[in-house]
């Protein structure tokens, strides 16, 4: 439950942050957009209500380990610690910017939107303060999850809301004009901001696939590859195609690409409950070791054991299929095949080469 929670948050963000970023977008250079009011109200809502499950996951396992009640813990988890400063804000966040889309809606002053736009960037920064980095490093851990998450949201949130909320194709070379770039730059923040966090929180890389938390990150990787791919499709190729093709309809492209961006999501999910592995010989002694990691390794496994990679003949044979489905994808779009064909082969590229580089671990 805790993992379907934390995926509705990110989507919740997503739907925010991209119909907000839109709407201050002049309409000669996007797709006509019509997000429902009440989507957007309820991803307000929803940002509220999802943060607090951590928060109450906290409190109910402090109060299994302590004689106090859980109503002392969850007041002490409530007001002590960075999640409960960080719901409280979100919570008063989130009703404000309820109001002022209220206000927005009632006076038709356009000016209104750049008020939402702060709040809803307020809101990201909450949920960056609430994070497990920011409670260990303090600035030094929330600045690159604020960047990170800041970046992943422009970028999949606006991908989300143009794919199944455009109304047409229409300004689509204008649009991709201005997207295209901000998503390399998202893109570049990301990746940079991430691989910052991980210096913190995975400083052995391989060693971490022993747990959840490394597995979740390595999926997470590799979902990224095919999300790029995509991109790559929708910021590259379409832009060729509609230059040759004035009438061509390129949204079931951008939705493939928004399905793939909603399965890393559900990697975020899975990280963003699990122990990250600072200490990973702590998390090997105090938690089971991945069950999926175990059904591929055979050796014993115990705080000091430490893993390798190395590429041998099956592992290499499903890292050259790997790529090959890759490229297969951009063949489809070539051929102007199915896009749903290609999120299979890009499903099938993240099986192919997570198999291979488990085979290779030794």
């Amino acid at each position: 439950m805790i993992y379907i929670s934390e995926f509705l948050l990110y989507c919740c963000f997503g739907i925010l942050v991209g119909n907000q970023l839109l709407t201050l977008i002049p309409e000669n250079k996007r797709p006509t957009i019509n997000v429902p009011n009440w989507l957007v109200n309820i991803s307000i809502v929803g940002i509220a209500v999802l943060s607090f499950f951590p928060l109450l996951t906290i409190a109910i396992m402090f109060s299994e380990g302590f004689d106090a009640g859980f109503w002392v813990i969850f007041r002490g988890v409530l007001f002590d610690f960075n999640v409960g400063h960080a719901w409280l804000i979100t919570l008063f966040l989130a009703a404000v910017l309820l109001i002022v889309r209220s206000i927005r809606r009632m006076t038709n002053e356009p000016k209104m939107e750049y008020v939402s736009a702060a709040f809803t960037f307020a809101l990201i920064l909450a949920f960056a303060w609430a994070s497990h980095c920011t409670a260990s490093y303090q600035l030094k851990g929330f600045i690159p999850h604020a960047i990170h998450f800041l970046s992943v949201s422009v970028w999949t949130g606006t991908l989300l809301v143009v794919a199944w909320f455009s109304k047409n194709s229409n300004h689509w070379l204008s649009f991709l004009k201005w997207f295209s770039p901000v998503a390399l730059i998202c893109m570049v923040a990301t990746i940079s901001a991430g691989f910052f966090l991980m210096t913190l929180l995975v400083p052995e890389y391989v060693n971490s696939w022993i747990v959840s938390y490394g597995q979740a990150l390595l999926f997470k990787h590799l979902l990224i590859i095919p999300l790029l791919t995509f991109a790559f499709i929708n910021g590259v190729m379409v832009k060729r195609k509609l230059r040759e093709n004035p009438n061509f309809n390129p949204i079931s492209w951008v939705r493939a690409e928004s399905i793939m961006a909603l399965f890393v999501f559900w990697a975020m999910a899975v990280m963003g409950q699990q122990s990250p592995t600072e200490n990973l010989a702590a998390v090997i002694q105090f938690e089971k070791p991945s069950a999926l990691f175990q059904s591929f390794y055979d050796g014993t496994i115990n705080p000091s054991t430490t893993i390798q990679f190395v590429a041998g003949g099956n592992s290499i044979l499903l890292g050259f299929v790997s790529v090959l489905l890759l490229l297969s994808m951009l063949f489809l779009f070539r051929k102007k095949a199915r896009s749903t064909l290609a999120i299979g082969l890009g499903i099938l590229f993240v099986c192919s080469a997570y198999t291979s580089i488990m085979l290779g671990v030794q």
